[in-house]
This record gives C-alpha cells, sequence and structure tokens, in this order.
C-alpha cells in the first residue's frame, strides 16, 4: 500500500470532515452531515488502508444518482456560488451541494477502484 494514497486519503478525509462541520447553518444539515460523513468514513478507511469493496461500491452508486439529481442546477448556477465563502443568494446552495456531490463520486470511484 502506498503511504501516498493513505496520505491523499487522509487528505481527503479531512476535507469531508470539514464539510460535515460546515453543514450546521445549511437548511437540511442531517441529509448532508450524512452524506458528507459517510464519505469521511471510508476515506477514513483508505487512510488507515482498509479498502472494503462493497461499502465504496455502494457508497460510489448512492453518490453518483445524487450527483444527477443535483447536477442540472450547475448549468444555470452564478458564478458567486463559487467564488465566495458567504452564501450570497438561496439558489447558490443546489450547485454548491452539487459540487460536493461531484467530489465524494471522484473520490469513491478512486476508492472503489482501489478496492477491486
Amino acid at each position: 500500500m502506498s503511504q501516498t494514497f493513505r496520505a491523499a486519503s487522509a487528505g481527503m478525509a479531512a476535507l469531508f470532515a470539514l464539510s460535515v462541520a460546515v453543514q450546521w447553518n445549511d437548511p437540511d444539515p442531517i441529509f448532508w452531515m450524512g452524506i458528507y460523513g459517510l464519505a469521511f468514513v471510508l476515506a477514513g478507511m483508505g487512510a488507515a488502508g482498509r479498502f472494503p469493496f462493497w461499502p465504496n461500491a455502494a457508497a460510489l452508486g448512492l453518490f453518483t444518482i445524487l450527483f444527477l439529481v443535483w447536477m442540472p442546477s450547475l448549468l444555470d448556477s452564478r458564478q458567486e456560488a463559487f467564488t465566495s465563502f458567504q452564501m450570497k443568494a438561496p439558489a447558490d446552495e443546489a450547485p454548491r451541494e452539487a459540487g460536493g456531490l461531484l467530489l465524494c463520486v471522484v473520490w469513491s470511484a478512486v476508492l472503489t477502484y482501489r478496492a477491486r
């Protein structure tokens, strides 16, 4: 197992932990904390050198479906949704969450491939 890959997994786990923490002020925090919490746990397992195939594959399926649901919000999103840490408009939430889901999809795909 590559130390570099384990370090990358630890970095992603930290990013997903931060994503969980910033959901407290979200209109639906429990849902998003669960999504990013799942990504955190799986990335943390990767950092520990454990890559269970089925949990990673199931998470990849879930994240992909959710991303496909939220993806249309990216098409007509305001640029300000991604250039400010503050929420400038209620319409900025959906494209931001779509971006977070895309990150979950990509890292979940990496972990699933690694587990295979």
